[in-house]
């Protein structure tokens, strides 16, 4: 491999989007400002602060570079209202009044750590070379829709995201489309994980109903011979992968196939209850980010049976609703969110991958593979969010700072102790991470900015009540059209939830170029 011309490649390809994007800059589009073309250019650098444990492969050390991703967005977006007049198929719409956009986003993002990064992580890639290349380099039609609207009605035709509810850092009743997990992982921002999907999306807004004003209803559809991606899962050895240890099994991953009866869809009402708290209920089919498991054994008449475990994505219904609103004797933000997932897949080591005990003193016979199955369960979520703007003039003079405070919940219907997390423990690779019926996490976040908004720093704070933490202070700054960032990200304390991943404490060297 040619490390050098990997590099002289990705910087070349880099500097050719900054060119085009400073051409376009220099070009009058129309006088009524109707197309417009923008561009981001980043450049993400991260290095590992602490050296790999248990069952984290491969073993890295502290100042191994884990992550060197170079992206960039190329962005066209354009009102055809001023046009529609002098396009011949396009007139009857104009005539009736009808609203025409569209918007056109090209990603191209390539990964330089299995190139230029430690031999550990190149030697992972001769090993999966197949799939690391699936991800380690893109070009793709990112986004890319039209907008339809008439009066109360609109749609969006196009590839494109869907969100919603009212969280933050982590998500809750906007599982719709799937997140990317081969990058970063829980410490990369939601708005940048998620994977766009091919989708029809369409409103109608009903006006007023009582107290409620602004009524309106929506929804969207996925047609699953269109597009039934899920979230794609880091394999095995690279840097943002679950601690697994190596499996004994061949393993097959099952994903949706693409067909009608494996769409997404749903539908919420939403609205404004007097005047000040906004208000949805909705009902969606989708898939959950993270997938499980059973064991498949098939009886070939000899002493060991043939068996795999097979990796697959159910899909999932959910029922729930979220409100926000500004109380003013406190002068803040409210919100709220409450989720019921019905027949989610959970794993139970016991029913999803059994093992018959022989009894016979032979290594590698003691015990022998049983044929698994999937277990479910309904689960109930919820968040309480405080947002509020406050002073503390002795950190800062001239701006407030933004305070924001959210309590996930989790509650199992019908739960067993059985039921487990997928991670086990370290060095017993059957000691599986436990489950409580009820679980919770705690986030808080504060921002604020110094010099003319030129100067952000920022601090996120997770809590799992069983004792795992989750810190990430950065500091942002800001010097048009260039942005730098300089973000740390640590996990401390149990091996649960987050704390998956307390081996993986890192520092990011972000710089972005932005044409607005």
């Amino acid at each position: 491999r040619n490390t050098k011309q990997m590099i002289v490649s990705a910087l070349s390809c880099l500097l050719a989007v900054f060119v085009l994007a400073q051409s376009a800059q220099a070009v009058v589009i129309d006088e009524k400002l109707t197309l417009e073309f923008t561009a981001k250019l980043q450049s993400r650098v991260s290095l590992r602060l602490q050296g790999s444990q248990g069952f984290t492969e491969p073993k890295l050390s502290v100042g191994d570079l884990v992550q060197w991703r170079n992206i960039a967005y190329l962005e066209v977006q354009h009102d055809l209202r001023h046009l529609m007049g002098q396009i011949d198929f396009m007139k009857p719409l104009a005539r009736w009044g009808v609203e025409v956009k569209y918007r056109i986003v090209g990603r191209f993002m390539y990964e330089a750590v299995y190139d230029v990064g430690p031999e550990a992580l190149r030697q992972v890639e001769d090993q999966d070379k197949h799939n690391i290349n699936s991800f380690k380099q893109a070009y793709d039609l990112w986004e890319c829709y039209g907008d339809i609207a008439k009066g109360p009605v609109s749609f969006r035709i196009g590839r494109q995201n869907v969100s919603w509810g009212e969280t933050d850092i982590l998500r809750l009743l906007d599982v719709i489309n799937p997140l990317d997990n081969t990058f970063g992982g829980i410490f990369e921002d939601l708005d940048d994980r998620r994977i766009p999907m091919w989708m029809l999306r369409g409103s109608y807004n009903l006006g007023y109903l009582g107290p409620l004003s602004s009524l309106t209803l929506e929804g969207f559809w996925v047609p699953g011979n269109w597009d039934a991606r899920v979230a794609p899962i880091a394999p095995r050895g690279t840097p943002y992968s679950n601690p697994l240890p190596q499996p004994p099994l061949p393993v097959f991953y099952e994903t949706p196939a693409k067909v009608m009866s494996n769409s997404r869809w749903g539908v919420r009402l939403m609205g404004m209850l007097f005047d000040s708290v906004n208000l949805s209920v909705g009902h969606y089919k989708s898939y959950m980010d993270l997938p499980s498991r059973v064991l498949n054994v098939n009886d070939t008449g000899g002493l060991i049976p043939d068996a795999a475990v097979e990796v697959y994505f159910d899909d999932v219904q959910v029922t729930g609703g979220a409100l926000n609103w500004w109380e003013s004797h406190l002068d803040a933000v409210i919100r709220t969110e409450v989720a019921w997932f019905w027949k989610e897949s959970v794993f139970i080591p016991e029913e999803n991958t059994p093992v018959i005990p022989t009894g016979l003193p032979i290594p590698g016979l003691e015990v022998l593979p049983a044929q698994g199955h999937k277990t479910e369960r309904d689960i109930l979520r919820w968040m309480i969010g405080f947002d509020k703007n406050v002073w503390l003039r002795k950190l800062n003079k001239t701006q407030t700072f933004f305070l924001s405070m959210q309590y996930f919940g989790q509650w199992i219907s019908d739960y067993e102790d059985k039921i487990k997390q997928q991670v086990p423990i370290y060095p017993d690779d059957q000691n599986y991470a436990g489950l409580r019926e009820v679980e919770g996490t705690v986030t808080f976040l504060t921002r604020t900015s110094y010099m003319s908004g030129q100067l952000n720093p920022q601090i996120v704070v997770a809590y799992d009540v069983r004792g795992a933490w989750m810190f990430q202070p950065q500091i942002g700054y800001l010097r048009e059209p260039f942005r730098f960032l300089v973000q740390y990200s640590g996990i401390y304390g149990s091996f649960t939830n987050f704390g998956f991943y307390r081996d993986r404490d890192q520092i990011s060297f972000v710089v972005s170029y932005l044409l607005n």
